[in-house]
């Protein structure tokens, strides 16, 4: 269904099927790597950190309960690994 329509797109703007496809695939990376920046964002600013060390750093000084910010704590990381691989794959398509 959806190489039917790059094959539409494609015609009607005189524009090769491939080019569509890499930019749509950079399209969709740069809007997930907006959306999990803004995400991390939120949780640094709770907890009015710029890294995750300093995260670790609070929990360690007892600053921070471990338990509870447990959930934001490996959230956070889990998205500070995402931006990583996305991050990547826009240079990777660059090439």
């Amino acid at each position: 269904m959806i190489n039917i329509f790059y094959k539409k797109v494609s015609k009607i703007l005189g524009i090769e099927e491939s080019l569509l496809e890499k930019e749509a695939i950079r399209q969709y990376l740069l809007h997930e790597l907006r959306r999990v920046r803004l995400e991390s964002k939120f949780i640094m600013i709770k907890y009015n950190i710029s890294n995750i060390e300093e995260f670790d750093e609070k929990i360690r000084r007892g600053e921070l309960n471990e338990t509870d910010v447990f959930e934001d704590f490996t959230r956070l990381d889990y998205l500070l690994d995402r931006e990583e691989k996305l991050r990547k794959l826009l240079e990777e398509l660059e090439e």
